[in-house]
């Protein structure tokens, strides 16, 4: 997470779509900003980066030949690099504009001096891309009455697109953090500009882990056992719970404790070795990871259209039956309220 970050230097372009027949407009120098817009923008770019989700830049041929990353690392070199890099930043995605919805807009490259992300003082590089337009009410007083006007301008409420590269994990590809993008320009922004992926730490292999328990309660266990809709949002509620009441994440020690059987626990590790990515034998779990995947974790039990169960732990105290072709639960209980 991004605590605070203090603009050295900005460049501004104005990156258009190709594929429309608009123009890319590179500036001749960088821009010559006030202390007021400086906080302002400041503000506005760092405003985003709350999350403690990293990413850190690939390549096919090895990270040290992508494009940005190499042009970010002249700027870490020396800041004086930073209109220079930003010119074949802009230049690049303006050439990789293939799709005609993407809009256009202006694009920004900041060189951050002073920056703390999760306590730690380093340099960051800030790449941004504003494309939305809001109007605003300018109203002019005069002697006996008062004057509207319509103007349009940039809204400083939520950055379009965004990053901030940390000088950080430089041999690993530079630690890198991403603005929240709207659905369907995550390709165009992350994966087309950018060239990223996730950042190997604690965040994502408790993100991942997660993500596995539950595709696999969720999609393999029913493939392969004779276990009920409540059967396996009790898994889900054991996993969920392991999550939450441990620290350090130990694969053997949730495979007893949430799965239990051996014949589930080996379907489970033969799921898991199918993965793009096993999980770890152990790691420290992390909390916001937690928090944000326990909404992938349903615990509703959906019977036809009429009833909806939800199922918050002790499995026992729910049973599923069969009487004259119908099914049904029975659910006990200690108190009512």
């Amino acid at each position: 997470m991004v605590n605070e970050a203090l603009i050295d230097s900005l460049v501004l372009h104005l990156v258009g779509n190709r594929v429309n027949d608009e123009l890319l407009t590179l500036s001749k120098s960088p821009a010559n900003i006030d202390d007021e817009i400086t906080s302002i923008l400041s503000s506005f770019f760092i405003t985003p980066f709350k999350t403690d989700k990293y990413f850190n830049f690939n390549h096919p041929d090895g990270f040290e030949n992508n494009e940005v990353f190499k042009a970010v690392a002249l700027i870490f070199n020396n800041p004086d690099n930073l209109y220079e890099s930003s010119v074949k930043l802009a230049e690049r995605l303006f050439d990789i504009t293939d799709n005609s919805k993407t809009r256009g807009g202006e694009f920004y490259a900041v060189y951050f001096n002073e920056c703390t992300v999760d306590g730690e003082e380093t340099e960051a590089v800030g790449l941004f891309k504003s494309e939305s337009r809001e109007t605003f009410l300018k109203i002019y007083p005069t002697s006996d009455n008062f004057i509207l006007e319509k103007e349009e301008g940039i809204s400083l409420r939520k950055i379009d697109k965004g990053c901030m590269i940390f000088n950080l994990e430089k041999d690993r590809g530079f630690l890198i953090s991403i603005a929240d993008i709207r659905s369907g320009d995550e390709k165009y922004w992350c994966e087309d500009f950018l060239q990223i992926r996730l950042f190997d730490n604690n965040y994502t292999k408790t993100q991942s882990a997660m993500k596995v328990c539950k595709n696999f309660v969720s999609e393999k266990l029913p493939e392969e056992f004779d276990v009920s809709k409540a059967d396996q949002i009790d898994i889900l509620n054991r996993s969920m719970d392991y999550f939450k009441s441990h620290e350090v994440f130990d694969k053997p020690e949730f495979e007893q404790e949430v799965l239990r059987q051996p014949e589930v626990i080996e379907s489970f590790r033969g799921f898991d070795q199918a993965d793009d990515i096993p999980m770890d034998m152990t790691f420290e779990i992390d909390t916001d990871a937690v928090k944000k995947q326990s909404k992938i974790f349903k615990s509703v039990l959906k019977l036809d259209k009429n009833f909806h169960i939800y199922i918050h732990g002790d499995r026992s105290m729910i049973e599923r039956g069969e009487d004259e072709g119908k099914k049904y639960y029975r659910i006990f209980y200690e108190n009512e309220s």
